[in-house]
């Protein structure tokens, strides 16, 4: 049961990449500023995810 506390990160991190992959397709970015955003949006995903779903499971 432990496993089921990590989905709403897997999710939020799975949201960032494919935001990650759509802003990096549609403004045409290098590499390197792709490298960067998608590492940046995938954790930035996951907490934020984390974060909302456990405040919202302490109400």
């Amino acid at each position: 049961m432990k496993y089921f506390d990590y989905l709403p990160y897997a999710l939020g991190c799975a949201a960032g990449m494919i935001l990650a992959l759509v802003i990096g397709a549609a403004f045409n970015l290098s590499d390197d500023v792709k490298l960067i955003e998608s590492v940046a949006l995938v954790v930035l995903g996951g907490g934020i995810a984390e974060w909302y779903w456990n405040g919202l499971s302490r109400r």
